[in-house]
């Protein structure tokens, strides 16, 4: 099995260092608007919803800069700019206004991150497969375990705390990519025009587009359940006792789950012998199991055991769709299929957090958790109807 080559041995290092810092902000973002700032948890939901929808746009301006300017550059600049943004949240989360503009401010030039780094990913390693795609998701959860350890015990302290160690692990990020940008290769993607056959260039056939759509809306469907464990779900365990470190434990365990249990879950992928949609539906399965179990809790020990049969699903599910995307793309347009992957999963984080907050607060808890499983189903649903055999 060939090994990973130095320069996506940078890449992961740098995403699990981005998701480290991203992950001292977005555990704590509807506690803080809705315990500190004392807003309500639809205003929290419009927060994430500005959050999620500037992240689209950035995925895609992303995706496009990838193809047009190429990697190097589209990440330096999108990583000046999360420098600044973070430096502007420090300055100004003391007002609604404020948290609002600058959480914003962070969602988009985070959301040039992830399609960039995928699609240069893929560029670089080829051969890797979905090897490459699932050594970044792997490097993310290690950044989700570290963060999310060190958040709950900074929030512990003093909350806002979480703000300032934020910035300091993105000016983190920022050195070791501008340690190893003389690893990564060339500036633009490995192809050039000449090398942009007629069969390269022509359009995607009709299965192929097919598939990418119903695989893109499933992933956002289930983004939408998935971020309730960061808005409804994280209230709900408050409600019920659940403390602010023991919550932040949660999300440790699921970091830490992702990345040492990839030994027991090889062997198991292999299984799929690369059918994703067969890997698709296991996981959408999983999921539903998770929150089957989520109603019924009433403890730590019972959310925490949730937690580690929804971070299940999760490891069959998230890194499949990106690898469905590599193999759709044409060449030229890597960049812009991993933004259509990102663009499914922030219109997820975008709707489920005012969506789920205005459930919350019409209907009440009962009323959220049969919405999330009736959405898991619909996904499974579309899941399967996304190709009648294995194409992909």
């Amino acid at each position: 099995m060939p090994k990973l080559p130095k320069a996506v041995w940078i890449l992961v290092f740098a995403m699990a260092i981005n998701t480290t810092g991203s992950s001292f902000l977005w555990p704590f973002n509807t506690i803080y608007i809705h315990e500190y700032l004392g807003e309500s948890m639809t205003k929290a939901g419009v927060a994430l919803f500005i959050n999620s929808a500037l992240a689209i746009a950035g995925n895609y301006i992303g995706g496009k800069a990838f193809d047009r300017i190429g990697g190097k550059r589209t990440l330096s600049l999108s990583v000046g700019g999360l420098i600044l943004a973070s430096v502007a949240l420090v300055l100004f989360h003391d007002t609604f206004i404020g948290y609002v503009l600058t959480l914003g401010a962070i969602g988009f030039v985070g959301g040039m991150v992830f399609p960039t780094v995928y699609a240069l990913t893929g560029v670089i390693w080829p051969e890797g497969g979905g090897r490459a795609f699932n050594a970044v998701y792997v490097a993310q959860n290690v950044g989700v375990a570290i963060g999310t350890a060190a958040s709950g015990q900074i929030a512990a302290i003093d909350i806002k705390l979480i703000f300032t160690a934020n910035l300091l692990l993105y000016a983190l990020f920022a050195l070791v990519l501008g340690f190893g940008m003389r690893y990564i290769g060339p500036a633009m993607p490995h192809h050039h025009a000449a090398d942009e056959t007629e069969e390269a260039r022509s359009p995607l056939s009709k299965e192929a587009v097919r598939t990418m759509l119903y695989v893109a809306v499933g992933y956002a469907l289930l983004w939408f359940v998935y971020v309730q464990w960061q808005g409804t779900i994280a209230v709900h365990t408050k409600s019920l006792g659940v403390t602010i470190s023991e919550y932040s434990v949660l999300w440790t365990i699921n970091g830490a789950l992702i990345v040492f249990g990839q030994p027991l879950l090889a062997p198991v992928l292999r299984w799929f012998e690369d059918d994703l949609k067969k890997q698709l539906l296991t996981g959408t399965s999983i999921f539903l199991l998770s929150y089957l179990i989520v109603p019924f809790a009433g403890d730590f020990q019972m959310f925490l055991f949730a937690m580690v049969v929804l971070t299940i699903g999760e490891m069959f599910i998230w890194p499949a769709v990106p690898a469905f995307a590599a193999r759709l793309a044409p060449i030229g347009k890597e960049g812009e299929f991993q933004g259509y992957v990102n663009i499914a999963a922030s219109a997820g984080r975008m709707i489920s957090p005012t969506a789920g907050g205005l459930i919350y607060d019409l209907l009440g808890m009962q009323a959220v958790f049969l919405t999330l499983v009736l959405l898991i189903i619909l996904s499974g649903i579309i899941f399967a109807m996304s190709t009648k055999k294995r194409t992909v």
